[in-house]
């Protein structure tokens, strides 16, 4: 028959009546242990430290009950003590009491009721004291482990702000040394987060004879899009040196990118050439919104898609031979923006979308930039809510542009 608790009972007396008792009373409910002397109950302590409740005689040769419990607490020390005597003083119980952290004393004769409950109760005490040890000790694990996560988390803070200001300071490098002030140029870029994916770059030749302009809208944020972007200001800078075609320059980029960043990380992206010896207007479109030709009231005459891809998706070397030629004539200005614009989400829950954006070009007011108009019909219906993506537009007036490059 298995007992009821699996909790381990000492019981010592040096009467051979009471170890009977113990047996008789407490053997078929308890894993009971029993000696008839402090020495010999030391000797089960030595073999067996892990006692629930110990129950001792006061009056025993040798080594009598309080001196027994002082050294029964060291080899068990998270057992309940119990002490049980026929005849003791009261300065010997507060002793008892008081050295040996005893839970309860009882006297003899002890009716066997009284001693399983007192038994019950003790093992109840136990049960408690291992329960908040194991409390404490799973207290102490998880304040180790957050303690660790906030060092972690510390510590990659600190690398996600050193990354940002990395990406920062790039940004400033790539605006400083990408960009040329322009006649004719009205531009606005606003990243969702502190560092965007969005980049504008221009380049203008030494003779004035050509202009180069890029748009690029990166995947992803941070440090990674900063990288990226460095990458193509590089290409893009020392490439438009040597005038080279739209196709040839987007080949040359796309390369790049493909050989040198992660799969996953492209950029969509719109580039013009100027070509004033030719009087034309060389477009590359890959995977931006369609790009808008506007006459002088702001009416969208022609639009521009999108037929190539990404650029750092594809690494053909034949890559992206779809650049469009167009007259100076075909507007009087060419609008290009990027996907945040027309996917703002407003309050009403749906997209600013491309009829509200040709409504703010339609009625821009005389004098005022068409991009401000835009801006301002985007943040009416953006109101409160957060910036979905990174916003980036731009306006080339052609008659200014070209007249600022022929007379520079």
């Amino acid at each position: 028959m298995s007992n009821a608790f699996s909790e381990k009972l000492l019981c010592v007396d040096d009467e051979d009546n009471m170890l009977h008792l113990f047996r008789r009373t407490l053997g078929r409910e308890f894993q009971l242990y029993v000696a008839n002397s402090a020495e010999s109950a030391l000797q089960l302590l030595q073999e067996h430290r892990d006692f629930a409740v110990i129950v001792s005689d006061y009056n025993m040769p040798g080594i009598n009950g309080v001196e027994f419990l002082k050294l029964a607490r060291t080899l068990s020390p998270d057992a309940v003590l119990v002490m049980l005597t026929g005849n003791i003083e009261l300065d010997i119980a507060i002793k008892t009491i008081n050295e040996t952290d005893i839970f309860r004393y009882m006297p003899k004769p002890c009716p066997m009721e009284v001693m399983r409950k007192v038994v019950l109760d003790a093992i109840a005490q136990y049960r408690l004291i291992i329960s908040k040890q194991e409390l404490s000790a799973e207290l102490e694990h998880k304040n180790a482990a957050l303690l660790n996560a906030n060092r972690q988390l510390a510590k990659q803070n600190y690398l996600l702000e050193t990354e940002l200001e990395m990406a920062k300071i790039v940004y400033a490098n790539v605006y400083k040394f990408g960009h040329t002030e322009l006649s004719g140029l009205d531009f606005f870029l606003a990243a969702k987060d502190e560092v965007g994916g969005d980049f504008l770059l221009n380049h203008v030749s030494e003779n004035s004879k050509s202009c180069y302009l890029m748009l690029g809208d990166l995947t992803g944020h941070g440090l990674q899009s900063a990288l990226a972007v460095l990458l193509v200001t590089e290409v893009f800078g020392a490439l438009c040196d040597t005038e080279p075609s739209l196709d040839a320059l987007t080949q040359n980029i796309n390369e790049k990118m493909c050989r040198k960043l992660p799969v996953g990380l492209f950029c969509s992206a719109l580039i013009l050439k100027i070509d004033l010896a030719a009087g034309q207007l060389f477009v590359w479109q890959g995977g931006m919104p369609d790009a808008y030709f506007l006459d002088a009231n702001g009416e969208v005459i022609k639009t521009l898609a999108s037929n190539n891809l990404p650029l750092g998706i594809d690494p053909d070397p034949a890559f992206g031979n779809n650049t469009s030629c167009h007259a100076f004539s075909d507007g009087t200005s060419l609008f290009v923006y990027s996907d945040g614009v027309t996917e703002q989400i407003g309050l009403d829950e749906t997209m600013f979308g491309e009829k509200r954006l040709r409504h703010a070009l339609r009625h821009t007011p005389p004098g005022c930039r068409r991009i401000d108009t835009v801006l301002a019909s985007l943040r009416g219906h953006q109101n409160e809510l957060e910036q979905t993506d990174d916003i980036s537009l731009f306006e080339l007036n052609l008659q200014r542009l070209c007249q600022a490059l022929e007379h520079p």
